[in-house]
């Protein structure tokens, strides 16, 4: 029995030892974690949708401008974007790591409306009767090649016979784009708009806005708030330290407190970072400095739990002279409920956090919610097993060198 429970628990340490060589030095964790504006550095703003002749500000108008922006966003190419909702008329966009704010936000909020005029005025066509637009350069030239839907298609071969001749003005936001006058009839939904894009870049991002479909509100830019990629780093840089000091510290004081349950403590300790670590980024979350917070927070929680049973352990060898064994199994035993108790009470408060804040709040209680379920389990499973092995291995007969 000593022998075998001295080789698992010497067999665990060479494991933690491997994996966080591998996980630090030859694959760092770190960089497989999605990090927020906050850390990365980017842009935040927030649109207020302005209700308008014939547009109110209404549930499905929301849903349809969340979309739309969804796709514009998912256009720029940039990675772990956040769009939400905040009360009725309200959106926020998070765009981390975004390198031209003012032209994102500026892409973002264009309502992009497209509407073709008969030479009176009347509206023939819009945005709505086009099935597809791409950019192209057709002669040296930058335009959006257009193409209508079959509804689209049969309106526009009626205006070019009706109005053959004439100029069909162009409009985007009740500007006029253009007015080219109509050479033929044109039966195939086919149309180019030159617009005159001075770059393939322009031509792209209009035929981008025009196959999102015009926002079906007006969005109005409430806030914009920019962070700056190098301070981003920065507080990456000083997270990543001040997490470090934390843990070192933490991992010091249970040494020289409880002595080898110390150890143990020490041990489930890194176990539970290389859990939570891996939780985080299996389900995608995003980290931010409230995040941070509450991560470093639930680490409190995690020694705590230890504390709890070390404190009761030592407990029942000193006043109710206890073996080590038995003093392991009965500390273990009370200690869990007043465990389960604080963790369940955090966990819930975590729970309520989530579903009613908003934003960094979020954060902030998912990763201390995730922390506490791993440390719930990891004082269950690690500590409890890995101390049953240091008593089984005769290492627990000196309660001094055990529990201090």
């Amino acid at each position: 029995m000593r022998r075998r429970s001295a080789i698992q628990f010497f067999a665990l340490i060479a494991l933690i030892l491997a994996a966080g060589y591998y996980f630090i030095a030859v694959n760092p964790l770190t960089q497989h974690l999605r990090y927020g504006l906050d850390l990365k550095g980017g842009v935040s703003a927030t649109y207020q949708a302005v209700p308008t002749p014939g547009a109110p500000v209404n549930a499905q108008a929301m849903q349809r401008a969340m979309e739309i922006l969804s796709f514009r966003v998912n256009s720029l190419g940039v990675t772990e974007p956040v769009i939400q909702q905040v009360g009725s008329d309200r959106i926020t966009v998070e765009l981390p790591g975004v390198k031209n704010p003012e032209q994102a936000l500026q892409f973002l909020g264009k309502t992009a409306l497209l509407q073709i005029k008969s030479p009176t005025g009347q509206v023939l066509l819009t945005g709505a009767d086009l099935s597809n637009a791409q950019a192209a350069i057709v002669q040296g030239q930058n335009v959006v090649e257009l193409t209508f839907s079959p509804k689209g298609a049969a309106i526009f071969r009626q205006a070019t016979t009706q109005y053959l001749g004439q100029q069909l003005p162009i409009y985007l936001d009740g500007k006029l784009l253009e007015a080219p006058v109509v050479k033929s009839v044109i039966p195939n939904g086919q149309a180019e708009l030159t617009g005159g894009f001075s770059t393939l870049k322009q031509a792209q991002q209009m035929a981008l806005l025009l196959q999102s479909g015009a926002l079906p509100v007006k969005l109005k830019v409430l806030d914009v708030r920019t962070v700056s990629a190098t301070l981003g780093a920065a507080q990456v840089k000083a997270s990543e330290v001040a997490a470090e000091i934390a843990i070192l510290l933490i991992a010091l004081v249970m040494v020289l407190w409880y002595r080898l349950a110390g150890l143990v403590a020490d041990i489930a300790l890194v176990i539970y970072m290389f859990l939570i670590l891996g939780a985080l980024w299996a389900i995608h979350a995003t980290i931010t400095v409230p995040g941070i917070a509450g991560l470093i927070l639930s680490v409190g929680m995690a020694v705590d739990a230890n504390v709890i049973i070390f404190a009761r352990v030592r407990e029942e060898i000193a006043v109710n002279g206890k073996t080590p064994r038995a003093a392991v199994a009965a500390g273990f035993r009370h200690a869990i409920r007043a465990i389960l108790d604080s963790h369940v009470t955090t966990f819930v408060s975590s729970l309520i956090l989530f579903f009613m804040g908003s934003g960094e709040v979020k954060g902030f209680a998912l990763t201390l919610m995730i922390g506490t379920a791993i440390s719930l389990f990891t004082a269950v499973t690690v500590t409890g097993v890995v101390i049953r092995w240091v008593a089984e291995a005769g290492w627990a007969e000196s309660r001094p060198l055990f529990v201090g």
